[in-house]
Order: C-alpha cells, then sequence, then structure tokens
C-alpha cells in the first residue's frame, strides 16, 4: 500500500527546517526513530525540545488512536537518523492526507546546522564578539572583531559549521587573521584545518596565525598549517593595539586547556587608558573547563582522579578569583538544560554560575569522589577525534556525519 512514491519536493533541506522554527511556522516535528535513539540524541531548538516520537513500524498499524496525535492541520516534519526512515513515514503520512515532509539527511544533515547570536558589549567597547552555535551538537565558536582593524580572531571553531564563520567574516567585510583552540577537542574535528585552507591565498598566508595550546599533545609532522604559535600561561595575543587576549592555563578537561579572557582599553583623546579591571565587563573564553551549567568532564584522557583534581585546582585558585560580574563564554552547551533560542547569546555571569553549579562549592574529595564516580557515555568515536585534531589534518567529509554522530559529553553538572 505504501511502496508508491511521493513528489520529490517532500523532502526538506535541515537549513529550511531551521528558518520554518525560527520564523515561528505552524510545524509539527515527528521523530520516527527508536525511543533509545530519541533519548540519546534528538532536536531541541526554540519551541521544539520535545519533538513527538512515534517509531516509524507503529505507522504502518494505521492505528486511528495514534494518528490523532499528528496534527491534520500543520504541516508535518518527520526525521530520523538518515533520512530514509522519516521518508517512508512520510510516504506513509502523505497517502493518509497529510502535509508532510521528511529531513534530507535527518539527524545527521541537522548536525550542520548553525544559529549566531551577538554577544552584548558596551557601545564603548572597541570589539565585537559573535557566538556560532551548532544547534545539534552543543558546540559554540566565536568569532572578535576589531572595530578598529576589521579583522576577526576565531576561536573554537567547529569543521562542520565552518561555512557559519565565513558568512559572518563576509557579511562584515571582516578578514580572518587569527585562528585558535581553547584545548585539543574530543568531541568534533576542530575547524582550524579547514577555515586555515579555505581563506589562505598566496598573498595572505603569511599574515594568518595558528594558536594552540603549548601543553597539549601535537604532532605536526604531517599538517599542512603555516605559521602555528604555541600558547603559554599568561601569553597575550593581541588583536589590536587595544585588545588582547590573555591565555590562562585551566587545566581538568585536558591538561593543556587554555582559557582566554579579554583585556581591553577605553582611550581619550590624551592617551588616558582605562584598563579592563575598570570596565563594564571581562569575557573569559573557558572552552570545555567551565559552562553555564556545569563543569568539564576529566575522563577523557584516561586519568579521571589526576585531571579532577587539576580541575578543582584549576577553580579555585584561577577562575573562581575573577570578578563575579565576568562573563562566561563556554565552548559548549548542553541541549537538554539550556534552551537554545534563536539569536539569543548562551552565556552567564561567573557570580551566578557559583551559585547554580554545586559542584564549585563543594571540597576538594568531595569534588573529585563526585566528578570521578558519575560515569557518563563518552563522545562517539572520540578516540579518533583527538587523533585527527592531535595531528591538525583535514578530514574527509564524506566521513565527518558518522564520525561526529550524537550530543556532545563533555560536561558534569550537578543538582
Amino acid at each position: 500500500m505504501y511502496s508508491k512514491g511521493i513528489k520529490g519536493n517532500q523532502e526538506i533541506d535541515p537549513e529550511e527546517l531551521k528558518k520554518k522554527i525560527d520564523n515561528n511556522e505552524n510545524i509539527f516535528l515527528l521523530d520516527v526513530r527508536t525511543p533509545q535513539e530519541y533519548e540519546a540524541w534528538r532536536i531541541s531548538y526554540e519551541k521544539h525540545n520535545n519533538p513527538k516520537l512515534i517509531p516509524v513500524d507503529r505507522l504502518f498499524m494505521n492505528d486511528p488512536t495514534l494518528l490523532k496525535e499528528i496534527p491534520k492541520e500543520k504541516e508535518i516534519v518527520t526525521v530520523c537518523a538518515h533520512g530514509n526512515r522519516s521518508m517512508i513515514a512520510a510516504k506513509i503520512l502523505h497517502q493518509l492526507g497529510y502535509n508532510v515532509k521528511s529531513v534530507k539527511g535527518g539527524m545527521t544533515g541537522w548536525n550542520k546546522v548553525s544559529d549566531v547570536a551577538e554577544i552584548p558589549v558596551q557601545k564603548e567597547a572597541p570589539f565585537k564578539i559573535w557566538q556560532i552555535r551548532r544547534i545539534s551538537k552543543g558546540c559554540i565558536g566565536y568569532i572578535i572583531s576589531s572595530k578598529k582593524g576589521k579583522t576577526a580572531t576565531v576561536i573554537d571553531p567547529s569543521s562542520e559549521i565552518y561555512e557559519s564563520f565565513l558568512k559572518i567574516t563576509q557579511n562584515n567585510e571582516l578578514q580572518i587573521t587569527q585562528l585558535l583552540d581553547t584545548h585539543q577537542h574530543a568531541d568534533h574535528v576542530s575547524g582550524i584545518v579547514k577555515l586555515f585552507k579555505t581563506i589562505t591565498t598566496e598573498t595572505n598566508m603569511e599574515k594568518i596565525r595558528l594558536y594552540y595550546s603549548s601543553l597539549e599533545d601535537y604532532d605536526t609532522s604531517k599538517t599542512e598549517l603555516k605559521n602555528i604559535i604555541y600558547v603559554k600561561d599568561g601569553d597575550k595575543i593581541d588583536i589590536d593595539d587595544k585588545v588582547s587576549l590573555r591565555a590562562i592555563h585551566t587545566p581538568g578537561h585536558t591538561n593543556g586547556s587554555m582559557s582566554f579572557i579579554i583585556e581591553y582599553s577605553l582611550n581619550d583623546n590624551n592617551n588616558n587608558n582605562v584598563n579592563e579591571k575598570n570596565s563594564t565587563n571581562s569575557y573569559l573564553f573557558t572552552g570545555d573547563t567551565l559552562f553555564v551549567d556545569g563543569v568539564g568532564r576529566p575522563d577523557l584522557r584516561d586519568q579521571a582522579k589526576k585531571f579532577a583534581e587539576l580541575l578543582y585546582n584549576t577553580y579555585h585558585k584561577k577562575i573562581l578569583e575573577l570578578p563575579d560580574d565576568t562573563i562566561v563564554l563556554p565552548a559548549h552547551f548542553n541541549g537538554t538544560s539550556v534552551a537554545l533560542k534563536h539569536g539569543v547569546p548562551i552565556l552567564e555571569t561567573l557570580g551566578t554560575i557559583k551559585k547554580k553549579v554545586k559542584l564549585l562549592s563543594m571540597t576538594k574529595d568531595e569534588f573529585i569522589d563526585y566528578i570521578t564516580d558519575t560515569v557518563q557515555p563518552r563522545p562517539g568515536n572520540y578516540r579518533m577525534i583527538i587523533s585527527i585534531n592531535k595531528k591538525m589534518l583535514p578530514h574527509n567529509e564524506i566521513e565527518m556525519a558518522d564520525l561526529e554522530a550524537g550530543p556532545n559529553s563533555c560536561a558534569i553538572s550537578s543538582s
């Protein structure tokens, strides 16, 4: 009965689905995977945090009670892992009179969709910050631009959404001159290689600088990257003559994790400068060390207890000593606890995080015991991803989809 095809226009591109959600269109998301797949990873964006789940095999039953759960007055959008089961579901529902489309590429396609938010900074600040969020994976990267020189510094780009970073720089007539990773990522392939290869020409190659932690285990024997600079604790990366990033060694998630704090001056006609301590806020890029609702996990390098102790010391001897009004800008968000909204930045003040994340108020022994006893699924293919990032190599785009399937799993939260 359901073997007939449906029109080719009954597939919807993931980016088009995002536009419909952003425009608050009258759509109904229907996930047709298994309950296990759904619980592990699902679309969570704007008002669609918990899409309806009806496995495709149940749709074959043509159960009237079940079909009542699918509204006829809305456009139905079916989704599965790769787009195959959702197309079958779309065929079934189409023949039952529903207006239905199947997400092209399924969750794998949705994994490439991103959203952008501009970080609010004081009007006089000589820089701008954009936050680029990979919706399904939970990855966050940043662009800092100098208002003076129209240059751009990119922090923690994800390879699968590298075009989003390019689009921001092109729309704002910026030139990318610096790329940096806060640490050696385990859940996604770094976008530095992809961006470098995309923007580099013979004339600008020497002007583009790449920054990596000097305390991570990198192997550059096969990389094509040029102008690599290894960052140490306290090093400064100049964005222009008024703005810089100061590196703070914050080990625990990885041994070489670096956080970066923006330091800037507000000048006047007399060349008097106001440093960042007198400015309204400081902005701290924490990588996977600290999140708005949790802490970094210490077990992805198989030394959980040692790294948990490093993480505790990082918080109590470095990060928590910063002013409470410091704005924390992490490299990830947890889609199950943080509701991502179009154009709304994910950030929090350090003071609020202190109150929200109870792990930060534990004693050292309590912290280490809790964080090492909290066993979570590790990111899929994390050892292979670490190996790719360690060698700073480009990766075959055909293989990327399955390599990075699933949400990020780099945080530990406490209620």
